[in-house]
């Protein structure tokens, strides 16, 4: 009865060992230029009142937002991580090649308030929904294969804004997307610095530094509807936007 017990939990342990997989693991920090653009209109607010809806102030607003980027990386995989499984191919321990494109759409509330009589120095808070896209390649010396992954989920968002002159802020915003499925785009994190500076009433200009995260926890390898590696995605570079607000 123990010799069945041992060579039972043996054979478990060898089918869990042959599941096993390693992450695809992507971090590249010399993306380019990160464009995104911006549409937001103020609700219940003066519309007309100076210095315009293109320069922060307190109030309440719904937001559209944009952005997408392209980026490329390589990964070493070592024979103790296993294989990668990704799409419908399985790569062995070596050097990887990873190539993406991502898109991020969102739409959101927001609400921002500024403190003091100067109000010189704001919070903004925001919630909504979003939908991110991720074409996906990986290859190796041997083979390719290219996946587009893409959800729907909600969106949060945190900011402090500085207007260090009367049309030009320091703006910074903490983002995160989640989705409950657990394939495509699970979770997404987006941390950005920009100097704004409004060229009108309802125009302005941002540029800055912009970092994602991006993870696909895709199905347990245990699952047997899905053998997928989990994706863990990081890019950074200079964004440049355009913010159109009403």
């Amino acid at each position: 009865m123990a010799l069945r017990f041992l060579l039972a939990f043996a054979a478990a342990s060898a089918c869990g060992a042959a599941l096993a997989q390693a992450d695809i693991e992507f971090s590249d920090r010399r993306s380019g230029i990160v464009p995104s653009l911006r549409l937001s209109v103020d609700i219940g607010g003066d519309r007309t009142a100076a210095p315009g809806p293109a320069v922060p102030h307190t109030g309440h607003g719904i937001e559209i937002g944009l952005s997408g980027a392209s980026a490329e990386d390589s990964q070493s995989v070592s024979a103790g991580d296993g294989p990668v499984v990704f799409g419908g191919r399985i790569f062995a321990p070596g050097e990887l090649r990873h190539e993406l494109d991502f898109g991020f759409f969102e739409v959101a509330y927001r609400y921002r308030h500024f403190f003091g009589a100067s109000k010189v120095f704001g919070i903004e808070a925001l919630g909504g929904i979003g939908f991110t896209s991720l074409d996906l390649t990986v290859s190796s010396a041997a083979q390719s294969a290219s996946q587009k992954l893409d959800n729907g989920g909600l969106v949060g968002g945190f900011g402090i804004i500085w207007k260090f002159l009367p049309a030009t802020s320091l703006q910074s915003r903490l983002t995160l997307f989640g989705s409950a499925e657990t394939e495509g785009v699970t979770g997404a994190a987006r941390m950005d610095v920009h100097v704004a500076h409004a060229l009108g009433r309802n125009a302005a200009l941002r540029a800055g530094l912009v970092s994602w995260g991006i993870v696909s926890q895709r199905a347990d390898a245990r699952d047997e509807d899905s053998l997928n590696s989990r994706i863990r995605a990081g890019f950074s570079g200079l964004s440049l936007g355009l913010d159109v607000a009403f």
